[in-house]
């Protein structure tokens, strides 16, 4: 599952995130050529969402290698149980082999409802940030209008163009998710690559 997980992430979200930084890029050159002042409004609400995602990432990645453990324990008592039926049968084990189970599930659920909570308030975050932004360039540009700084016809186009910008901004910063579970998987490979094994290697 975890090598499966890198495999998505490289083909698919990784190519996303590559998109929407360029589009991001060629979108800020159209808008500083159209206005620079406008330009900078715009551009407000990035500091914010980059120290959003510095407190995320970390929190973000500890919460999914902790899923991936208590996912594994969970499985584990599954590979214990189901095979071995007969014996557990023989020997009445079956309230406390189910006890085991619902323990493990229930662990498992509490580390995935902090996760959900981590992001739950990240990515509504975001798109607040990003529709502040955009309140903020309409409040502007009007002001610009009436002073007679640019055209009405440059205010649409950039607020066209400015549209774009926030959808790629808000697409990017959902890759956090993806890059940190991605993060936590390999850290479990390599985990088990580096292992040491107890039992000696055979002498030739």
């Amino acid at each position: 599952s975890e090598t499966d997980r890198l495999c998505v992430f490289l083909s698919l979200h990784l190519l996303d995130f590559a998109t929407d930084v360029l589009m991001i890029l060629m979108t800020a050159i159209i808008l500083f050529t159209i206005d620079p002042w406008l330009a900078c409004a715009t551009l407000l609400p990035l500091p914010f969402i980059a120290w959003l995602i510095h407190i995320v990432r970390d929190r973000l990645r500890t919460g999914f290698e902790k899923i991936d453990r208590v996912w594994s324990e969970l499985t584990n008592v599954l590979a214990d149980t189901i095979p071995g039926i007969r014996v557990v049968k023989a020997f009445a084990q079956e309230d406390r082999e189910l006890k085991r189970f619902v323990d493990s599930n229930k662990h498992n659920l509490q580390i995935n409802d902090r996760v959900n909570r981590v992001w739950g308030l990240f990515s509504p975050t975001v798109t607040l940030l990003t529709e502040t932004g955009l309140l903020v360039v309409w409040g502007f540009g009007i002001w610009q209008v009436a002073h007679q700084k640019v055209t009405v016809g440059v205010l649409i186009a950039f607020l066209a163009y400015i549209g774009r910008f926030y959808v790629r901004l808000d697409s990017m910063s959902r890759i956090v998710s993806h890059t940190q579970k991605a993060a936590a998987g390999a850290q479990r490979i390599f985990d088990i690559l580096d292992h040491v094994s107890s039992v000696p290697e055979p002498i030739n």
